[in-house]
């Protein structure tokens, strides 16, 4: 569904996204959303939980210094370990 409406931010810069395209996107209080400019656009979407944790690893993979090659390896030994615990 296209979905447009014409909405004003508070002092705050706060806006609301509206109730149809929250209830579109299944958008609830506990739904986390990603905020950032593209072309000149404001891009608001939800980020999966999955998403916010690629996130956290980036961010501490980033500042411990870790190389590609680190990175595959841990990567490798989580793979194996949650295979072992989830399908033994």
């Amino acid at each position: 569904m296209v979905y447009a409406r014409k909405i004003t931010p508070t002092v705050r810069g706060q806006i609301t996204i509206p109730k149809p395209v929250r209830q579109e996107l299944g958008i609830t209080p506990q739904t986390k959303l990603k905020i950032y400019v593209e072309n000149n656009r404001i891009i608001i979407e939800p980020v999966s939980p999955l998403g916010l944790l690629f996130e956290d690893l980036e961010h501490e993979a980033r500042a411990r210094g870790y190389t590609e090659e680190d990175l595959s390896g841990e990567i490798e030994t989580l793979r194996e370990k949650m295979n072992k615990e989830l399908y033994r």
